[in-house]
């Protein structure tokens, strides 16, 4: 099953709405080619939304359970906003190809200074696409609550009202609707707290976030080792998913 033309109509949906947000044409591209692998890196930046990436990722590499020969397919996309009461995005759908089609979506939001009543719209929207394809909103909110965590933090830095919807081709659609209403549904939720004031607390406990995000991704992603062993070189890998800035 070919995702080309949803990837290229997603990337266009979400860097149209980061620029308007931004108030901004600039798009930055950074295209980084090896034999078996391409990290394809959009960026928006500005003032309001401070780095916002849209990354297509294809890999051919061996199935981690299986061995056979896979190609992977991934549309990501991470928003740090310079304003901490607006959430960080987590959006992750991918796509392996061997004997099988296999997809994956990750929606979720990492809040440094949470506004209970943005991340209860956020949860409210994802249940709404899971009882329109016949699935349970909680079940799949669990699978995704503790993915952002390491040891010894006593909790998951994502927000966990999001979903983690690993399923096959025969799913697909309920995939690319979730894409389609998280993204949409946070640009609301940015765009309602664009002017939201916030503490040096809130300032603090951002920066606090954005150097814990680093450490899950230096320490305990797979994706990341796996990336440099076929060849994609760490600036690729840190300026589709890092902050623009983080301090200890």
């Amino acid at each position: 099953m070919d995702m080309s033309n949803y990837y290229a109509e997603m990337t266009k949906k979400a860097l149209e709405g980061y620029k308007r947000i931004n108030n901004s044409d600039q798009v930055e591209n950074k295209k980084y080619e090896v034999p078996n692998a391409t990290w394809d890196v959009n960026v928006v930046r500005g003032k309001v939304l401070e780095k916002a990436t849209v990354t297509r990722v294809s890999l051919r590499t061996k199935h981690p359970v299986t061995g056979d020969d896979t190609h992977f397919h991934a549309l990501q996309s991470k928003v740090y906003p310079a304003n901490p009461k607006i959430p960080i995005l987590v959006f992750i759908i991918e796509h392996m190809v061997a004997q099988d089609d296999f997809f994956s979506g990750m929606m979720d939001v990492i809040a440094p200074a949470p506004i209970e009543e943005d991340l209860s719209f956020l949860g409210a929207e994802m249940k709404k696409v899971c009882e329109k394809h016949g699935e349970e909103y909680e079940p799949l909110r669990d699978k995704g609550a503790q993915i952002f965590k390491l040891e010894p933090w006593k909790k998951p830095i994502n927000a966990g009202v999001g979903i983690h919807n690993p399923t096959v081709k025969e799913r697909v659609e309920m995939i690319k609707e979730e894409g389609q209403v998280w993204l949409s549904s946070y640009l609301k939720v940015v765009e309602k707290r664009i002017n939201e004031p916030f503490t040096d607390e809130d300032v603090e406990q951002m920066n606090a976030i954005r150097a814990r995000i680093l450490e899950y991704y230096y320490l305990g992603d797979i994706s990341l080792p796996e990336a440099m062993k076929l060849g994609i070189p760490l600036e690729a890998i840190n300026l589709m998913l890092l902050a623009p800035a983080i301090r200890y």
